[in-house]
């Protein structure tokens, strides 16, 4: 059974944090630009950092533009999809970024690496591939401090050959002390919310709750969003020495990289929608409303198109 972790080795922290400080522009520098933390609107080009075990991952709206990976030694490289790269691209190869030179899969050709450009180009084609429910996360993720992963896997376990996926989590305060909460997003006309016996969603969370009963399970994620807090910090300092002051992180976030605040994990997993369907297919929705409730799970809900119209509770019971 794989352990759930958030971190970076040591050898590797060294070399990124090198690249902040070496003079010129490298690609590091760049996503440390783009990086926008929650609470922070995405805009046309911002990245969503996620920390996984001994990688990163930089989110455009739930599409990854850059997996930053270590070599022997600890060399960093970004590794991306090769769609995102060059037109006309298919299957599920991948292209990677060492130095300047991007290097395309099999071998094919290599292409300069020309800074912020060459990103934003990345992340205009990996646009194409979004769709509503990612851009609705990343949405609840601009109007909340508190988030601190998107795209989150739990290891399989047990019986299980695949991981768990979580859409974001956050920490939020309960009865004192910091909760991580985990959550999953869906739009009212998922199909996967509706059904005349069960709906799908409520087996991801029976999964979800079953993933926690199971011992040490709770240790671990604890410690390693410990870890995360404690790297988001860090990344924040680089950020700000490449001249990137813009970026901000929770007092929440902070604490809980210091420390200083016990830690508690939320045993449920809560369900956000997005009022998305037609009016038609509203007047249905009470019935598979009391399904949800009746396993335990009771909604929060949005409606409209306004980004800032995302705040979560501050707090869950």
């Amino acid at each position: 059974m794989s352990i759930f972790t958030r971190t970076i080795a040591t050898q590797g922290l060294k070399a990124l944090q090198a690249m902040a400080n070496e003079a010129g522009e490298n690609w590091w520098k760049d996503l440390l630009s783009l990086w926008r933390p929650s609470g922070q609107p995405s805009g046309n080009d911002g990245l969503r950092l996620a920390i996984r075990n001994g990688t990163l991952n930089f989110y455009f709206q739930g599409q990854s533009i850059a997996k930053v990976c270590f070599g022997h030694g600890g060399v960093p490289r970004i590794e991306t999809h090769v769609k995102y790269v060059t037109d006309g691209q298919k299957g599920q190869d991948h292209a990677k970024l060492i130095g300047n030179q991007i290097c395309l899969p099999h071998g094919d050709k290599t292409l300069p690496y020309n800074g912020l450009r060459t990103l934003r180009e990345w992340i205009g084609r990996a646009s194409q591939y979004t769709h509503n429910e990612k851009r609705f996360v990343d949405d609840i993720v601009g109007a909340n401090e508190s988030v601190i992963d998107v795209e989150m896997g739990l290891p399989a376990w047990g019986t299980r050959t695949s991981a768990l996926r979580v859409d974001f989590v956050t920490l939020a305060q309960k009865a004192g002390e910091t909760c991580i909460t985990c959550w999953e997003a869906k739009l009212m006309s998922d199909a996967r919310l509706c059904s005349t016996t069960e709906p799908e969603v409520l087996q991801q969370i029976q999964n979800y709750k079953d993933f926690f009963k199971a011992q040490g399970h709770g240790e671990h994620v604890q410690t390693a969003y410990r870890e995360a807090c404690r790297l988001l910090v860090l990344f924040k300092a680089m950020a700000e020495r490449c001249g990137h002051l813009g970026v901000a992180l929770s007092d929440t976030i902070t604490s809980t990289a210091e420390g200083t605040s016990p830690l508690t994990i939320n045993p449920d997993l809560q369900l956000v929608i997005l009022n998305d369907s037609a009016s038609g297919e509203r007047k249905h929705w009470p019935m598979h409303e009391a399904k949800l409730k009746q396993r335990g799970t009771d909604p929060i809900y949005f409606a409209g198109s306004a980004p800032s119209q995302r705040r979560l509770p501050k707090s869950i019971a």
